[in-house]
C-alpha cells in the first residue's frame, strides 16, 4: 500500500514539474496611481477613504515597446463600480436591478507600462459619445434595443436615471488602417464602437438592427460582446460571451455553440460563425463563457473560454481557433424554422452542412496557478509565444447581505436577489419589510497581469 501511494505521489509530482517546465510566467499586480482612483462619497465612503481602485483588465491589446524599453499595452475597464441589489417593486411587478455606488463613473481605457518588475497604469482616457459628452456605465433605458432590463440604483437603493449612451465595455483592439483609432466592444447591447484613441470619442457605433444583426440582441443580459480583435486587413471579430437566448428558455438551452460576428467596416457586411464551446464540461449550456480574442491572421485567433464546469471547478482554457472553412450561419435556421441554438446535438447542426469553427487547445491557465475566477484580457507579443493575460479586480470591493432573514426552513437567505426593495429604499422579503441590507466591503484585490511564454509559437499548435 505504501509503495503504491509513494509511486502515485512521484507520478503526480513529476506531472506537475513537467507542466511547470512547459512555460515561463511573469506575474504582476497592476499598480494604480492615486490620480486614477474612482472618487466615492456615498453611504460607505468611510470604508473607501481613497475611493475605488479602478478595474482595468477587462480587455487588452499590445501596443509595442517604448523608448525606455517598457512594454506598452492598452487596457480597458468595464461599466464601473457595481453590485447586485434587490429586485425593485414597480407597477405591481418586480424588475431586476443593479447598484451603482459611483453612478457618474465613465468607462475608461489607458496604457499599461511593464518594466523592471512592475506593471503600472500610465494613462487613463474616459469614453465620450459622438458629441464629446462623457458616457456612464449605467444601463440604457428599458425597451431600447440592447437593454438588459435592469434598473440602476444607488448605494441607498434609490432609483437612478438611465443612460442612453451607457456602455459596459469589455474589449479593445487597435485599428489597422489608422493606429490612432481603436475598436471597443460592449456587453449591454451588445455594441461595437470605433473610437478616437486620443480623445475617447466614439466615431461610429454598431448596434443590433443598425450595422449588426438583430440576433445579437438575443444575448443573455450582461453577456453581450466580451472579446474583440482586428485582423491584418482591418476586419473586426467580436465574440458574444455565451449562447444566445433565442427563445426565452435559456435555462433549458442545450445550444452547441456561441456566435462570433465578423464585421467588415469597409463594406458593412457581417458574417456569423458557430464557435463550439465544450458543452459537456458545463452543467448547463448557458454557463459556457468567452473571455477575449486576439487576431493571429485573417482567419486564426486566440480565444479564452471560461466558466464553472459541471464538476464545480473553474477551468480557463485558451484555444487557437480557425474560421477557415467554417460556415457563415447568417440567416440560417433549423428545419423547424427556429434558430440553430434550439438544436441540442452538434450532429443535427452538421447534418445541415454547417461547419463549426475549428479549435486547438493551447493551455488552461488554471493549471499554472491562476487564482482569479476570470481571465478577461489577452494579447500576443511579437515573439508569437508570449501571451499577456489580465483580470479585473471588480473595483476593489464586493458586497454582502447583512442581517439576512431566515426562510421557512430556518436557513439564512443570503442571496440579495431573493429580496425586493420599494421606491423608498425599504428592503422586503416576501412582501414584508425587513432589516436586511446590502453593504459594500473592500477586498484590496488588484487587477492581475501575467506574461505567459509558451514552449512554441502559437501558430504551431
Amino acid at each position: 500500500m505504501f509503495r503504491s501511494l509513494f509511486t502515485a505521489l512521484l507520478v503526480l509530482l513529476s506531472a506537475q514539474f513537467a507542466l511547470a517546465a512547459d512555460v515561463a510566467i511573469q506575474k504582476y499586480d497592476i499598480e494604480i496611481p492615486a490620480k486614477f482612483l474612482v472618487p466615492y462619497a456615498g453611504k460607505y465612503a468611510d470604508r473607501f477613504p481613497d475611493g475605488f481602485t479602478i478595474g482595468i483588465g477587462s480587455g487588452l491589446c499590445y501596443v509595442g515597446k517604448a523608448a525606455d524599453g517598457s512594454r506598452v499595452f492598452y487596457a480597458i475597464g468595464d461599466r464601473g463600480p457595481n453590485a447586485d441589489a434587490p429586485k425593485l417593486e414597480q407597477d405591481g411587478k418586480t424588475v431586476p436591478t443593479k447598484m451603482f455606488p459611483a453612478p457618474d463613473y465613465t468607462p475608461s481605457y489607458g496604457a499599461l507600462r511593464v518594466k523592471d518588475g512592475k506593471a503600472v497604469l500610465a494613462s487613463l482616457i474616459p469614453l465620450r459619445n459622438e458629441r464629446m459628452k462623457p458616457i456612464s456605465g449605467r444601463p440604457i433605458p428599458r425597451g431600447a434595443v440592447g437593454s438588459t432590463g435592469e434598473i440602476p440604483l444607488d448605494d441607498t437603493l434609490a432609483k437612478l436615471g438611465f443612460d442612453p449612451d451607457g456602455l459596459d465595455t469589455e474589449g479593445i483592439a487597435i485599428d489597422r488602417e489608422n493606429r490612432r483609432n481603436l475598436w471597443i466592444c460592449d456587453e449591454y447591447g451588445p455594441f461595437i464602437a470605433k473610437i478616437d484613441g486620443y480623445t475617447g470619442r466614439i466615431i461610429k457605433k454598431y448596434v443590433p438592427g443598425k450595422g449588426l444583426p438583430m440576433i445579437a440582441a438575443t444575448r443573455q443580459p450582461n453577456r453581450g460582446f466580451e472579446g474583440i480583435a482586428v485582423t491584418p486587413s482591418g476586419k473586426v471579430l467580436a465574440a458574444i460571451q455565451s449562447v444566445c437566448d433565442v427563445d426565452g428558455n435559456i435555462k433549458k438551452s442545450k445550444a452547441t455553440f456561441i456566435r462570433l460576428l465578423l464585421l467588415d467596416p469597409a463594406t458593412g457586411a457581417v458574417r456569423q460563425y458557430a464557435y463550439p464551446h465544450n458543452r459537456d464540461d458545463y452543467k448547463l449550456s448557458r454557463d459556457a463563457k468567452i473571455g477575449d480574442l486576439q487576431a493571429l491572421s485573417e482567419t486564426k485567433f486566440i480565444i479564452i473560454e471560461r466558466g464553472k464546469n459541471a464538476d464545480g471547478k473553474t477551468r480557463i482554457p485558451f484555444y487557437v481557433i480557425d474560421l477557415e472553412g467554417a460556415t457563415d450561419i447568417t440567416g440560417v435556421k433549423a428545419k423547424s424554422g427556429k434558430e440553430l441554438e434550439t438544436l441540442a446535438d452538434r450532429s443535427d447542426v452538421e447534418a445541415m452542412g454547417i461547419k463549426y469553427v475549428k479549435k486547438t487547445k493551447l493551455m488552461d491557465i488554471k493549471d499554472y496557478g491562476w487564482k482569479p475566477g476570470k481571465a478577461e484580457g489577452v494579447a500576443l507579443l511579437p515573439d508569437m509565444r508570449t501571451l499577456a493575460v489580465t483580470s479585473d479586480n471588480d473595483f476593489g470591493f464586493t458586497f454582502k447581505v447583512v442581517n439576512p432573514v431566515n426562510d421557512a426552513d430556518g436557513k439564512p437567505v443570503k442571496s440579495i436577489k431573493k429580496y425586493t426593495v420599494d421606491g423608498s429604499g425599504q428592503v422586503k422579503y416576501q412582501g414584508k419589510p425587513v432589516e436586511t441590507t446590502v453593504e459594500l466591503v473592500p477586498t484590496g484585490t488588484a487587477s492581475k497581469l501575467w506574461l505567459v511564454t509558451l514552449p512554441k509559437r502559437v501558430d504551431r499548435y
